[in-house]
């Protein structure tokens, strides 16, 4: 069994190759099985965690475990063989999580969002910020991009247009709502960032940042206007998807809500509008991480000759 380390990992996935691996893990979703993610307390405060899945088109299953101390994540990803049950390559997880997240929210944009947009609007500063920026600019091309937060906005601004070449400037979160075509959300907020009636018609909202069910970034408003709602997984979000299972009875159905593999597999029968509002929530599933692992791996087999 072999060890791929978070450096590795950046040489070898470039974020193009993380859009494909989640494109094809959804689009053959319905081939695999999850496991939907444990998260165990102790006393002192340590949490661990794990979720998992069956990934039989790739030839792969795994799981991720990881770690919650003070805040901090720390991420491991042991990946078997499906045919033979032997054990892969254990990979560090901390690079990857980022790359598979942002990377999700690319394939759900591409599937979900207007074909022609022109501002991306981004809320939080942090390393899924950085990360979602250069992952949606693989599915649309965007003429502005604006950056809100409590800090480092204006160094996150500056970072995106040198690196990009897109002019990127910081505007309040209620700014960012109003103008995005294109907004995602990636705080550690656990209460709505903003009103609901801000969001622009037409907009596709991906909300990323809260993956439990007692935090949340968007409000009821928010969720009541969308046309649509896509999770990554139903069973999954039905639990844990705060934005969601904290709505006042009345705001949606679960009947109404759409899986992602059905938006790239073509089985979703939702038929967008030029005003719709359709709201993609994220909280993060085993599929990502094991599609993600596999590709790392044989991307790794492939370089040194495994």
């Amino acid at each position: 069994m072999k060890l791929i380390t978070n450096q590795q990992v950046s040489e070898l996935v470039t974020t193009a190759d993380a859009v494909q691996a989640m494109r094809e893990a959804f689009a053959g979703a319905g081939s695999g099985a999850q496991q939907a993610r444990v998260r165990t307390s102790a006393a002192n405060g340590v949490m661990l965690s794990m979720m998992g899945a069956v990934i039989p088109d790739a030839g792969i299953a795994g799981a991720k475990v990881y770690t919650t101390i003070k805040g901090a994540f720390k991420f491991v990803i042991t990946l078997f063989s499906s045919e033979t049950g032997a054990p892969l390559a254990t990979i560090e997880g901390d690079t990857m999580t980022g790359l598979r997240t942002a990377a999700a929210t690319a394939v759900a944009c591409d599937a979900l969002a207007r074909k022609e947009v022109e501002v991306l609007a981004v809320i939080g500063t942090g390393v899924q910020a950085r990360s979602h920026i250069p992952a949606l600019l693989q599915v649309r091309s965007f003429k502005e991009i604006l950056i809100a937060g409590r800090s480092g906005q204006q160094a996150l601004a500056d970072e995106v247009t040198a690196t990009y070449g897109v002019p990127a400037r910081v505007v309040t979160i209620e700014e960012a709502a109003r103008q995005a075509d294109v907004l995602v959300t990636v705080t550690r907020a656990s209460e709505p960032l903003f009103s609901g009636d801000l969001i622009k018609p037409g907009a596709f909202v991906a909300a990323v940042g809260a993956s439990k069910a007692s935090v949340r970034e968007l409000d009821d408003r928010a969720i009541a206007r969308a046309a649509a709602l896509v999770v990554e997984w139903k069973p999954q979000a039905q639990t844990e998807a705060g934005d969601l299972v904290q709505c006042a009875p009345g705001t949606f159905s679960w009947d109404q809500v759409w899986e992602l593999a059905q938006a790239v597999d073509g089985s979703m029968t939702y038929q967008r509008q030029p005003d719709d509002i359709i709201i993609y929530k994220a909280i993060g599933i085993g599929l990502e991480d094991v599609a993600l692992a596999g590709l790392a791996y044989r991307k790794a087999a492939a370089q040194y000759g495994w």
